[in-house]
């Protein structure tokens, strides 16, 4: 019975109080993110001695939480590799690949520095590094779209760059697994060796994909039995994924190319329709997991060090990308607004600290903190990007542009 009130704590979390929360224009996100905080071995449950009633309210299994957390991460990635093509990514290669990689590897960078300058591990500096040059898909997004924004000049530059970004997130996983497994040699080659690695499985993958799994599905026709496309798109995720976790790889880039083979099929506006309302509820419950794995306890211990550096990463990134816009040559009122809306953290910060939590690279408190910290960037987003628009404005009346 037991797991019965878990289930239906999450599916009631799902249908009833995120909806709730979002009455109140709060994001999804955030609310499966409050809402796991609440119901986790953290919130209620710590007085589920003195009531016993919070046990039918509350998620307390571990091994519960990881198993949605494992599925969350799986079908987001498959999610950004289902909705990649081709064509996008050769329309926006400048903004993708030069803009967007610039902001990657000078941000993550510095950011390197700074963690490390704080005395931690070389791999830790390096994963913190590159998880907090990202930003937020999923919130960024959603504000975009709510605003009416996403075919603007901000709103085409903000995907341009997010979608950099979650490409970034599959050598970021591959060097995440490289630096959990344990052999002898120096560290920039076990690094190369992963990412030869992850490329021959990515090029095997893809083009048996592409050989095999165009004709299969032509075969099989599953125009009018979406139950069987949904069936062979499940099996593809989780058999890809399976595949590359055998070969010492994440299983999320396994999930990666799934979407991105689906994606290149006459299938991928049906798999979208058929797999949209699950894969919102599995990518909700990532989130949820994350919110039950968070101890806001220890936020209390050093209220002083999380605002510092929830501030300090945002300047520092909407900084760093305001110039590298102005280096491309953009309008600074687009440039301002952009940088400031992409100055949060990332939903995959939750992703890479829990597996590096898993895996041992991140001590728990630290992984605390961090996971606060990204989460504290995200509840503040809605109200930065109110005043986006009014700073920039600001900023272009005081630097106009050239004529």
């Amino acid at each position: 019975m037991r797991h019965f009130s878990e289930i239906l704590t999450l599916l009631g979390i799902a249908s009833i109080a995120v909806p709730f929360l979002h009455r109140f224009k709060i994001s999804p996100v955030l609310g499966y993110l409050l809402c796991g905080v609440i119901a986790g071995p953290y919130g209620l449950a710590l007085w589920s001695g003195e009531f016993k009633w919070i046990d039918y309210l509350t998620v307390q299994d571990s091994e519960t939480i990881r198993g949605f957390a494992d599925l969350g991460i799986i079908f987001l990635m498959f999610m950004i590799g289902l909705k990649l093509s081709l064509d996008d990514l050769w329309r926006m290669r400048h903004h993708i690949l030069g803009l967007g990689s610039c902001q990657i590897l000078l941000t993550g960078s510095l950011i390197f520095f700074i963690v490390r300058w704080f005395g931690n591990s070389l791999e830790m500096s390096i994963l913190l590094g590159a998880c907090f040059a990202l930003s937020s898909t999923a919130v960024v997004m959603q504000l975009l779209e709510e605003k009416q924004k996403v075919h603007t000049p901000v709103g085409k530059l903000s995907f341009s760059i997010l979608l950099m970004q979650d490409l970034a997130v599959v050598p970021i996983l591959t060097l995440l697994t490289a630096f959990a497994v344990k052999t002898d040699g120096s560290l920039a080659l076990l690094t190369v060796k992963a990412l030869l690695t992850s490329s021959v499985a990515i090029i095997a993958i893809y083009f048996v994909g592409m050989k095999i799994l165009r004709p299969l599905l032509r075969h099989l026709n599953p125009d009018n039995k979406p139950e069987w496309l949904m069936a062979f798109v499940l099996f593809l995720v989780i058999g890809t994924a399976t595949l590359t976790d055998f070969y010492g790889l994440s299983p999320a880039l396994g999930a990666f190319l799934a979407g991105l083979l689906l994606a290149e099929t006459e299938y991928k506006r049906k798999i979208v329709a058929i797999i949209f309302p699950v894969e919102g509820l599995l990518i909700g419950m990532f989130f949820l997991s994350v919110g039950m794995m968070m101890d806001i306890r220890s936020a209390l211990y050093e209220p002083l060090w999380l605002i510092a550096s929830v501030v300090g990463i945002g300047i520092l990134k909407a900084v760093i990308l305001f110039l590298l816009c102005l280096a491309f040559k953009l309008k600074k009122d687009v440039a301002a607004e952009t940088s400031i809306m992409l100055g949060q953290g990332s939903e995959f910060v939750f992703v890479i600290i829990t597996m590096a939590l898993t895996y041992k690279i991140v001590p728990a408190a630290d992984a605390q903190f961090f996971m606060q910290v990204t989460a504290l960037s995200l509840l503040m987003t809605p109200f930065v990007a109110f005043f986006a628009p009014h700073i920039a404005g600001y900023i272009a009346r005081i630097l106009p542009d050239k004529r």
